[in-house]
């Protein structure tokens, strides 16, 4: 899977603020759809867990390797089109350890949701 470009991005304690490019080459578009093609949520959901490990994981207190537990409040209220560019905020709590995620820009609310992240005991 490729990543879409990211353009900037700003990072401080658990939260991590990127601006990216939806290029129109993305794998994410095989096959959704042909004469419309859109981002697919689950591929939305994960890039924000793409870019929280790559990104943003080592700045909370365990960096170890995580699994999705459950996902809750999850929204998808607009579709991300090729050539978009869209703002990704992404939040981490340590102690409930839930991360947080939006994407969105000044024109559109994209997608939101909360992950629940717990430790795969299998990698330790």
């Amino acid at each position: 899977m490729n990543f879409p470009e990211i353009i900037s991005q700003n990072v401080n304690d658990h939260q991590l603020e990127l601006e990216l490019l939806i290029n129109p080459e993305l794998d994410a578009f095989a096959g959704h759809f042909d004469q419309f093609p859109i981002i697919p949520g689950v591929v939305q959901i994960s890039w924000a867990l793409h870019f929280f490990s790559s990104l943003l994981a080592n700045q909370s207190e365990a960096s170890s390797t995580r699994q999705v537990s459950s996902i809750k409040t999850l929204k998808f209220q607009h579709v991300i089109t090729p050539n978009s560019r869209v703002k990704l905020d992404l939040s981490f709590d340590d102690s409930k350890q839930m991360l947080a995620f939006r994407f969105y820009n000044s024109q559109h609310q994209y997608s939101s949701g909360k992950i629940l992240l717990t430790h795969d005991e299998s990698q330790s």
